[in-house]
């Protein structure tokens, strides 16, 4: 059944944004993002109100964007406003024309922000604990996620407008007076240890900034992990406003704000002592969407989700994926849990690139796996599976260097195997799923064999005994390097 597309439209203090989204209810994938650079925060900042220039100007994108919604089909749309809004002495008459334009706008709590935030962190990583930070142009929410839940939801006005104004963006400072605010709250109490997740876009423009200074390879910021002390490195490149510039990661209407996100950072760092620092691409928007699922649909793994609804997009016969991943799995049941998601995934996406023009297609297959828009995964799991496709799709070359310095050559050399026995499938059937109910895959001490049924013995043939000899190959190979 296909999906009508939903939408948000996110009244900030720096901007206005509409993000469509296709894909499952689960796993929401971005097809159309627009952004209107209108301050109502900068106004508010300065006057307390929203001028009547920056009004209409806000008025005529929320009327563009709801008839680009109109124009897409979107099925759901939810228009919210925070901060901004929530502070203009005008906030009111700005949700009154706003309604009476066609588009009413809900405004939104800073607690209901805080815990939006959390949800969209939770939507990306559902197994996600400790912290959540989102700092905007206008303020800085906070959560704490138990058990996939938000709680000691807070809002304090330390956006980065607000700090940039003040002029001083000292880190020390600032923490303390975060601290006396949670202080003030009854509710929030801080854990020290636990993961930091950090939503908003001047600290995913930072992490961008980080790797640029540590060279990393994979230029992808979903789930990307920084260690506790990464405000040492960064504080020579966020100081230096010719440096940030010449970066090429950071925009130029970015830059005035970055010693304000890079402070509140480093502030955040100091009050909760984070095991790590993770930077989230999902947010208030992605939030806003789970939390319109019903129970059993929050529970769906979005990587899987996501999976099956590309593979199935994707295939060229009847979808079949849930059933390779079942046929592989009586050869790989040693694989932890973390890895079975990733096999499973492998499967899902089995036959998805067959599209690409045969010379290229275990490299297409291999990007498809480290570029996708993929929920739930961190660089290395992206590894993972492209090390898995590239055989899959019968890469003729050693895998790509880039893998081997995302994932452990260990789980590598793993999923390699996955993406071996995903190609004795395909081969066995043609791709069409037909001989995964009468073929079995058994594995023994010694070897790897097929079983058919009387009915589909004619299945047999010379290339799926290749494929198998080279899947018997490589299982040896891994069992002598791991003696």
């Amino acid at each position: 059944m296909i999906q009508s597309p939903r939408a948000v439209i996110d009244i900030g203090s720096n901007a206005i944004r509409l993000v469509v989204y296709g894909g499952p209810p689960r796993a929401p994938m971005p097809i159309y993002n627009e952004k209107a650079r209108i301050s109502l925060g900068d106004s508010v900042s300065k006057t307390g109100g929203i001028s009547a220039e920056i009004l209409e100007q806000a008025l005529a994108a929320l009327v563009r964007f709801k008839t680009l919604t109109e124009a897409m089909k979107v099925g759901e749309l939810r228009v919210v406003a925070t901060e901004a809004t929530r502070r203009a002495r005008n906030g009111g008459e700005f949700l009154l024309r706003a309604a009476k334009a066609g588009v009413p706008i809900d405004l939104i709590s800073g607690e209901e922000e805080a815990c939006a935030s959390a949800l969209g962190v939770v939507c990306d990583m559902p197994w996600a604990t400790g912290y959540v930070a989102d700092q905007g142009g206008g303020s800085l929410e906070l959560a704490k996620i138990e058990a996939g839940e938000p709680r000691q939801m807070v809002s304090m006005p330390y956006g980065t407008i607000p700090l940039t104004n003040d002029g001083d963006c000292n880190a020390k400072s600032l923490a303390r007076d975060i601290e006396e605010q949670l202080e003030d709250s009854a509710d929030f109490r801080i854990e020290r240890g636990l993961p930091l997740h950090l939503v908003g876009g001047a600290w995913r423009t930072l992490a961008q900034l980080h790797m640029h200074v540590t060279d990393y390879p994979l230029t992808i910021l979903s789930n990307y992990t920084m260690p506790p002390d990464a405000a040492a490195g960064l504080s020579a490149i966020v100081s230096d406003r010719s440096a940030m510039e010449q970066s090429g990661v950071v925009s130029g209407a970015r830059v005035p704000f970055m010693p304000a996100a890079f402070a509140t950072m480093e502030a955040l760092i100091r009050l909760f002592r984070p095991s790590e620092v993770i930077v989230s691409v999902y947010g208030l928007r992605e939030g806003l969407l789970f939390d319109r699922l019903s129970g059993d649909a929050r529970l769906e793994d979005p990587l899987l989700a996501a999976a099956r609804h590309e593979g199935a997009r994707l295939s060229r016969f009847a979808y079949h994926g849930d059933g390779i991943a079942n046929w592989i799995a009586p050869i790989f049941e040693d694989d932890p849990a973390p890895l079975q998601r990733l096999r499973d995934t492998v499967c899902l996406l089995a036959d998805s690139v067959w599209n690409s023009h045969p010379e290229y297609r275990a490299e297409h297959a291999a990007e498809l796996a480290l570029e996708g828009n993929w929920p739930g995964v961190t660089a290395a799991d992206r590894a993972i599976m492209a090390s898995a496709l590239y055989a899959a799709y019968g890469g003729k070359k050693a895998r790509p260097p880039l893998l081997s310095l995302l994932a452990p050559n260990e789980q590598l050399d793993r999923a390699t195997l996955w993406g071996l026995a995903v190609r004795l499938a395909q081969r066995l059937d043609g791709g069409t799923g037909i001989g995964l109910e009468g073929v079995t895959l058994h594995k023994s001490a010694n070897s790897i064999s097929l079983e058919y049924t009387p009915e589909l013995r004619h299945l047999d043939s010379t290339t799926v005994r290749r494929r198998l000899k080279h899947l018997n190959e490589a299982f040896s190979a891994a069992t002598s390097r791991s003696e």
